[in-house]
């Protein structure tokens, strides 16, 4: 079915096959990644999760069963188990990347110790679900599906009639979020903003294989706002995870560690105002 030729005619049944056989590609190589330690890998896992659980709630109308249901969750799952190995590392690497010459030196040299050895702990934690049983299970499960997944007589529709249709509610519910949007928005409101782009991004990555331009022209965008997004969303765990090593220095009696954690979080904290006005520019430009 990986290697079937799709075009608007085709059966979207046969598409979601198509879908779920690369999702489920993909994610036997980030987990062969796992197994040979190789750089990127938990992220990988992560991305593979998450690409493969919006291709099962874009089609969800169309798939018979809870299978999907449940297949979404041990998804899930597994992608929460890479989370906060992932987010270690982007919180270290902004820790570095926004260092300041004004910052006391061996202050930041124990908070990205801290923050190392955290990320070594998590990832091995990581590893473990990845490479465990409940993991081949999955596989299997996924296998399975993929040959024959449970589908609605409505996925006997060629892709023409269902996929625009499908894109646009995508779309209409990132848009819908957006628009919401202010500066001043909490950072739940923009992370969920980020989350519906990525959405979109995902469907119309889907889709372009029928669709064709206009769905690579809506992935593209919908990459652009993901992009800043998810720059904003690494600021604002930064500056969530800076602030509770600041209360455990203070609850430990360093204030000077802790005044130095308080200036960093503030740092990560004011990044997020030019994302947020380069997303609103972008977004409203006509």
């Amino acid at each position: 079915m990986d290697g079937e030729r799709l075009d608007a005619e085709t059966p979207v049944g046969v598409l979601i096959g198509n879908a779920l056989a690369k999702g489920t590609a993909r994610l036997e190589r980030s987990i062969r990644m796992v197994e040979n330690d190789e750089d990127d890998a938990i992220h990988q896992v992560r991305v593979s999760c998450r690409r493969l659980r919006s291709d099962l709630k874009l089609f969800r109308k169309l798939l018979d069963g809870d299978w999907a249901t449940e297949l979404r969750s041990d998804l899930a799952a597994l992608a929460q188990a890479c989370g906060e190995t992932r987010d270690l590392e982007v919180i270290a690497a902004l820790v570095r990347e926004n260092g300041s010459s004004e910052d006391n030196e061996e202050h930041v040299d124990t908070i990205l110790t801290t923050l190392t050895l955290g990320l070594g702990r998590a990832a091995a934690r990581s590893a473990e679900v990845v490479l465990g049983e409940s993991t081949k299970d999955l596989l299997t499960t996924l296998d399975a599906v993929t040959t024959a997944p449970g589908l609605k007589p409505k996925a006997d529709k060629p892709c023409s009639e269902v996929l625009p249709q499908l894109l646009r509610s995508a779309t209409a519910k990132f848009t819908q979020e957006a628009e919401k949007l202010e500066p001043w928005s909490p950072d739940d409101d923009w992370h969920e903003v980020r989350l519906l782009a990525k959405r979109v991004r995902y469907a119309a990555d889907t889709s372009a294989s029928v669709l064709g331009d206009e769905a690579k022209t809506t992935a593209a965008h919908a990459a652009t706002y993901q992009e800043l997004l998810g720059q904003h969303q690494d600021h604002c765990a930064a500056a969530d995870a800076l602030t509770a090593m600041a209360a455990n220095a203070a609850a430990q009696d360093d204030p000077e560690l802790s005044f130095t954690l308080g200036r960093l979080t503030e740092r990560h904290r004011a990044a997020r105002r030019p994302l947020r006005e380069q997303f609103l520019s972008l977004y409203h430009r006509p």
